[in-house]
């Protein structure tokens, strides 16, 4: 199967047990202190906490590299949007065109930014159960409810959504490969692969509305109804590690805020 970003892995680590919102928490966590500042200690913290984290959940290097390559085209087209759009001084200058040192930085930077967060958000699906995920949504959502919304559609479409990337993926790469055999033309060049997905955009939606529409019919027919209550078969609980591991993630947190604004300053 096609490595996936957000495909969860089932596995025993001390990350797969943590309580779903401990996990959210913590990449959030993560991306606030990955772009709050541009300082290279910062980054290089960032990246050891996700080789770290990557022992921890006992997930393959190889997977991870798989899917950060997989989105190359991505990271190339970031730097060179701030490569050629960034001024600075001594840079060469052709009309909003510019190539200089500080685009080369904030390229890299930028570059460098997507790649773990790619990396920490892969890893929190790779170690997070959809199911338990949207039981957590749903209790984290619960003042929806005074807004006429329910949480339990929130989360179902969370999990629908974290199920449906990988199979439409997969779809994508089945209908390519049938176009292969059946004698399709899959040049090399970026103008001609462009063309080349065209003819894979109508099978590629009509299987996805295909899917979508059994998947209203079974809902349907097995009677899910938001507004009813439901029992679990593992409940979300909040043990002492979790709580243990938030206040380590708070604490990191507000240090580097008040370290990226100097707040000390002020007290």
């Amino acid at each position: 199967m096609l490595n996936a970003l957000g495909q969860f892995i089932e596995s025993n680590s001390f990350l797969h047990k943590l309580d779903p919102r401990t996990k959210l928490f913590m990449l959030l966590t993560f991306a606030v202190i990955v772009l709050i500042d541009s300082a290279l200690w910062n980054h290089s913290i960032s990246f050891m906490l996700l080789i770290l984290a990557t022992v921890v959940s006992k997930i393959k290097a190889k997977k991870i590299i798989g899917i950060l390559w997989s989105f190359r085209i991505f990271v190339m087209i970031t730097f060179l949007i701030h490569l050629i759009f960034t001024p600075s001084p001594n840079a060469i200058s052709w009309g909003i065109f510019h190539v200089g040192l500080l685009g080369v930085f904030n390229g890299l930077l930028f570059s460098l930014r997507m790649l773990m967060l790619l990396w920490a958000a892969s890893l929190f699906g790779h170690v997070t159960s959809p199911i338990e995920l949207a039981d957590s949504l749903e209790k984290m959502l619960g003042f929806v409810k005074y807004f006429r919304l329910h949480p339990r559609d929130i989360s179902m479409i969370v999990i629908l959504a974290m199920r449906y990337v990988p199979t439409v993926i997969d779809d994508a790469k089945r209908i390519r490969w049938a176009q292969i055999a059946r004698g399709g033309n899959i040049s090399k060049g970026l103008l001609k692969k462009i063309k080349s997905i065209i003819p894979m955009v109508i099978p590629l939606f009509a299987t996805s509305f295909r899917r979508a529409d059994k998947l209203a019919l079974a809902l349907t027919l097995r009677g899910y109804n938001p507004t009813l209550p439901r029992t679990k078969l593992k409940p979300i609980v909040y043990t002492p590690k979790d709580y243990c591991v938030s206040i380590l993630t708070l604490l990191s947190l507000i240090s580097a805020i008040v370290y990226r604004y100097n707040l000390l300053e002020y007290i």
